[in-house]
């Protein structure tokens, strides 16, 4: 099922107010994301979050309450020639799962414990410095800080 996350809009961006994301509801009465998000910040695929209702039955996602130690990171590339699927498949055997969003030429990128995390780091660095794309950490651990 979905549940929602409301964004925070700077400048326009993203271009919606929400954004919903893939859950299973847990018997805690909490949801477990099965998704990564495109445009929500301090979430990613397996946390639980804690949800509330509105009067029209749309799940509302009100705070994370449990990470399970994943990451999100996202590229942003202008480059036409460069494809998303191409970036993709350079992550790959870095143990980075991802998927791409076209209209935006976005990219979001999960990383959990099986990820090369410093060698993802640095491919991302070295597309930043080339110009290749532009890079956000959306939900990232304090070892990924101290790089």
């Amino acid at each position: 099922m979905k549940v929602r996350v409301l964004l925070d809009q700077e400048d326009g961006w993203p271009d919606t107010e929400s954004e919903g994301l893939w859950a299973l509801p847990l018997i805690s009465g909490d949801y477990r994301l099965e998704n990564t998000p495109f445009f929500a910040f301090g979430m990613s695929n397996g946390d639980e979050v804690a949800v509330s209702s509105d009067a029209d039955g749309v799940l509302w996602v009100s705070g994370v309450v449990w990470r399970r130690g994943r990451m999100t990171v996202r590229i942003i590339t202008s480059d036409r020639d460069d494809s998303l699927e191409g970036i993709l498949a350079e992550f790959a055997p870095l143990g980075v799962m991802g998927e791409g969003f076209q209209q935006f030429r976005l990219l979001s990128f999960d990383l959990g414990p099986e990820s090369d995390v410093p060698a993802a780091k640095r491919l991302l660095a070295h597309g930043a410095a080339s110009g290749r794309w532009e890079y956000e950490e959306a939900d990232v651990s304090d070892a990924w800080l101290a790089l």
